[in-house]
């Protein structure tokens, strides 16, 4: 079963609706998910409540008790667990992120989420884990785009080449219990996520 956490330490990256879709993209694309929600916030929790689907399967746990969901979760014959992490710096984001094969970094283009950063680069250095970023609520044909590639590149981790415009489909999807694949199959935000998914899943092969 391969593990993917999703890490930010400012909230607001869209961190969780990342998570969310990703994981209904891929289990359209014949993975067996189980979403990991971490966060006390809950709300891919809450997102699971809503929807009429069984898949992807949402699990509410501690930090301290990751291990042990993921490990019933490869008994389960689970091939994928996505992990969503509380939106802040504590002892239990060095505890799942050692956890997972990769880290994926949102990131939105501006200046207070580029400076938050760090944080979660250091976290993901110091556990000695694969990581990547994903730019996250672009706002569409910004400049500010090539230049927060740019930004973090200097940290030496890979960039996902797609980029996740800030469209109304992501809120709207979540709103209904649904991910963007499910509410509008043929949308930009659909086409984004599965492109997403496919490079993301090229990484942790």
């Amino acid at each position: 079963m391969k593990k993917i956490a999703f890490l930010s330490q400012k909230g607001g990256s869209g961190k969780t609706t990342l998570a969310v879709h990703t994981a209904v993209a891929a289990t359209e694309a014949g993975e067996r998910v189980v979403v990991i929600d971490t966060d006390p916030q809950k709300s891919a929790t809450v997102w699971g409540e809503t929807r009429s689907q069984d898949t992807p399967i949402v699990a509410t746990t501690a930090a301290t008790d990751l291990d042990r969901v993921l490990d019933a979760a490869s008994h389960e014959r689970m091939t994928l667990a996505i992990v969503d992490t509380a939106p802040h710096a504590t002892p239990d984001a060095t505890r799942i992120v050692r956890s997972v094969d990769l880290v994926l970094i949102p990131v939105r283009p501006t200046a207070f989420d580029i400076a938050a950063v760090g944080s979660a680069v250091d976290i993901v250095k110091a556990a000695g884990v694969r990581a990547a970023f994903v730019l996250s609520a672009c706002p569409f044909r910004s400049p500010e785009i090539a230049e927060t590639r740019i930004i973090m590149a200097d940290y030496g981790f890979l960039t996902s080449p797609v980029e996740i415009i800030d469209r109304r489909a992501f809120a709207r999807a979540i709103a209904t219990g649904r991910a963007v694949t499910e509410f509008d199959s043929d949308g930009k935000a659909a086409t984004e996520i599965r492109a997403l998914w496919a490079w993301l899943k090229e990484q942790i092969q």
